[in-house]
């Protein structure tokens, strides 16, 4: 296991995170593979262009995208996080506040991207 990629792929997910916190398109696109696959809580599935389209247009507008905990695994190539998110966002359906259990996949590189993300709504949360 690779020390110095898990560091990476914190780092990475941090700044996705903050991203999101303030719907910063510019560092969203540089942080987000562009094959991404992202499944959201509530079972709908979107790729890249939709997610960022969906931020641009005002559909989607995060408040807050936090971890709670994580845990984290490197494999042939990728890293694999499996952690708790909370998260507070407002859609065309109003305001959502959600802790998340979540998946996501990195692809190894310099500065790791997302490449995979999906997220249930986490028991107790």
């Amino acid at each position: 296991m690779s020390n110095t990629m898990l560091s990476l792929v914190v780092t990475s997910e941090e700044a996705r995170f903050a991203a999101l916190s303030s719907n910063d398109l510019g560092a969203l696109e540089g942080l987000l593979e562009d094959d991404l696959h992202y499944v959201h809580a509530n079972g709908m599935i979107e790729d890249k262009t939709e997610f960022l389209r969906k931020i641009q247009s005002g559909e989607r507008r995060y408040r807050r995208f936090a971890a709670r905990d994580r845990k984290m695994r490197h494999e042939s190539g990728f890293t694999f996080v499996f952690g708790e998110a909370e998260v507070e966002v407002d859609t065309k359906a109003g305001f959502v506040k959600n802790v998340l259990a979540y998946t996501a996949i990195y692809r190894d590189a310099s500065q790791p991207r997302l490449l995979a993300w999906h997220a249930v709504k986490a028991l107790g949360g």
